[in-house]
């Protein structure tokens, strides 16, 4: 980004930071430097502002001109002509009265010139500024559709708390895994975000939104590694390999919030679909399962729909399949990187019998 832009903020002394801003509003260096200078020591005349800086009258009168064009500085007419800073407030008040006319009407025109090609919905973006790694992982959960998996820490939860709960709110099935919480901040999460349905807490993780199967965010979340880019990932084999790591949290992370969501559960993510099967099999719930996918053999698409006989999922040696008594027989649903399976399934449906 260029000097003065939003992702080169940092911290230093209230002087710094005032310049720093101001920098922001448009002016340069100098200019901050003398608007500073005036709220400081009050009116002044050129020669006193060029003894103050220290610079040549020639670049003060050529601040000084710039300044009062933008309405930044008052002039009071004299022998020699004294000049005062307007308060901050006004000057940011004006500035954020532009920005939003200029936003608004920038983001309108770059709405209706964003037509991304389809062959630019595969492969992974980097994207070099953390905060906007995290802003763009937050805005994919307004296209959610079926299930959503959020890990992070307490302060990137509640950076996605508007849009999770509108997420559920759509009847997405979502599951957030934090980390570095302890009780205390659990129970913070629990008290901010009562609409929760699936909340545990692990040891450790990055941030990562998965959503619907086909897109991806992570930014590594630890202080200790060099890097500190955000990956935008729309190729659908990475995106699995996202979602695994996700289950494999999940299954051992420890339980904060456990509601039920209504059946019929929808899942694209295949081995968070096995897992909350298992545990309703183990209650001797009778339960059926429609999944859409592919013929492993030939790759026709094909629809399933049985009784689960079993949901196997045994991560350490990475079994993971339905196996679903159908019409044509007892098949074996894996997701989409099946291979000793009969069916590759990209999208399941879990419903009671009966129901």
């Amino acid at each position: 980004m260029s000097e003065g832009a939003i992702g080169d903020i940092s911290v230093g002394s209230p002087r710094e930071n005032a310049i720093q801003l101001l920098r922001m509003l448009g002016l340069t260096g100098l200019e901050a430097e003398l608007y500073l200078t005036l709220l400081e020591k009050g009116p002044l005349s050129a020669p006193e502002i060029s003894d103050y800086l220290v610079r040549h009258r020639p670049q003060i009168h050529v601040a000084l001109t710039r300044l009062s064009s933008k309405g930044y500085i008052e002039e009071l007419g004299g022998r020699p002509k004294k000049y005062r800073a307007v308060d901050p407030q006004i000057l940011v008040n004006t500035f954020m009265k532009e920005l939003d006319g200029l936003t608004r009407r920038a983001l309108e025109y770059m709405k209706s010139i964003s037509k991304p090609a389809l062959e630019e919905r595969f492969g992974v973006w980097i994207i070099r500024e953390p905060e906007v790694a995290k802003n763009r992982m937050a805005e994919m959960l307004d296209g959610a559709k079926v299930d959503a998996l959020v890990m992070g820490d307490i302060k990137f939860i509640h950076l996605l708390s508007d849009k999770i709960e509108s997420a559920i709110k759509r009847g997405v099935s979502v599951y957030v895994l934090s980390y570095a919480l302890g009780e205390r901040g659990a129970r913070f999460i629990v008290e901010d975000m009562p609409f929760l349905k699936k909340l545990r807490v692990a040891i450790s993780g990055d941030i990562v939104v998965v959503v619907d199967s086909s897109l991806g965010g992570v930014l590594k979340a630890r202080p200790t590694l060099p890097m500190r880019h955000g990956f935008l990932i729309e190729e659908r084999t990475l995106v699995d390999y996202l979602s695994h790591d996700f289950v494999n949290r999940w299954v051992s992370a420890k339980v904060v919030v456990d509601e039920k969501y209504d059946f019929p559960l929808k899942f694209t993510f295949h081995r968070m679909a096995l897992y909350e099967a298992r545990r309703m099999l183990l209650e001797d719930k009778k339960l059926r399962l429609k999944a859409t996918g592919y013929e492993v053999d030939t790759g026709a698409r094909v629809n399933i729909e049985g009784r689960i006989l079993d949901a196997v999922l045994d991560l350490p040696a990475g079994y993971a399949h339905f196996k679903v008594d159908t019409d044509s027989g007892v098949l074996r649903v894996g997701g989409l990187d099946a291979i000793v399976e009969e069916v590759a399934g990209e999208y399941f449906e879990i419903y009671e019998e009966g129901s």
